[in-house]
């Protein structure tokens, strides 16, 4: 049944944000022509015309509009699917469907964290195409040094591989904050909005404070001279620790944000 959210999220969320991605990515080629390719093109007295800088301002225009439209777009998907879906009029329906509340709470978080991998990817697309070709040959000469280094060092291999779960498990850690802060603003029968906001920062603040006491108990026991002098000795066994440590730190605020909002919505549902 949890497969058949994910499809149901997927479907729903792509309507929108999926012609919102091709359209960045086609207001950037637009961009990238008017401002270059065009400009090589075209006479020098043409550029230096207002019709030309028209071109120039309406392509720039788009592009930034469509930007903005895919950030919007983006926290759309994370809070407010979450919010009317889950804790507002639409969750009258939802909360009545043979699923336990984990489900879908798990269902809008994977197709939510997907959202924000994919919105990134295609904004270091854009990135590139705005920089021109030399990026992308630059960017297949990093690749190809790294696919060099990696023969010649195929452990490190599972360094990116562990590196890139690190990555997800973090996306899911700051999507479910967001959805443990709104579980916690339910909670209120007026301002939710706000207290759902006041959660989250206080959220952030004891998570600061744990990591500054982490930080400090580790200087204590030594631990920390432990890691530096375990980077002089070897280098892939401290990365191995590094992401092993930011894994397990990672996992566990996704765990307890996970459990605060399952929690919340099996036992103290208020919904508007």
């Amino acid at each position: 049944m949890t497969g058949k959210l994910i499809k149901y999220e997927v479907r729903s969320s792509m309507r929108l944000i999926g012609v919102i991605w091709a359209a960045l990515v086609a207001a950037t080629l637009l961009l990238s022509f008017t401002s270059g390719a065009l400009a090589r093109i075209i006479p020098d007295s043409f550029t230096e015309t207002s019709a030309f800088g028209l071109i120039e301002f309406i392509s720039g225009f788009l592009f930034v509009g469509i930007f903005i439209a895919m950030i919007v777009a983006t926290v759309m998907i994370v809070i407010v699917r979450f919010y009317r879906g889950l804790l507002g009029d639409e969750g009258y329906l939802m909360h009545t469907l043979p699923v336990k509340p984990w489900q879908l709470i798990t269902s809008k978080g994977i197709v939510s964290a997907a959202v924000v991998i994919v919105s990134i990817i295609v904004v270091m697309l854009s990135m590139l195409i705005l920089a021109g070709f030399n990026a992308f040959v630059d960017v297949a000469d990093f690749f190809a040094e790294l696919g060099k280094m990696l023969k010649e060092e195929p452990k490190f291999i599972l360094v990116g591989i562990e590196m890139l779960i690190v990555l997800v498990l973090s996306v899911l850690k700051s999507i479910y904050q967001i959805y443990a802060s709104l579980a916690i603003g339910q909670l209120s029968g007026k301002h939710r909005i706000l207290l759902a906001l006041g959660a989250y920062i206080g959220i952030s603040v004891i998570l600061s404070i744990l990591g500054v006491i982490l930080m400090s108990i580790g200087e204590e026991l030594g631990i920390v001279d432990w890691f530096v002098g375990l980077g002089d000795r070897n280098v892939f066994s401290l990365t191995q620790a590094g992401i092993v440590g930011m894994f397990l730190l990672t996992g566990v605020q996704l765990v307890a944000f996970h459990v605060i909002t399952e929690r919340i919505l099996s036992k103290k549902l208020n919904l508007l």
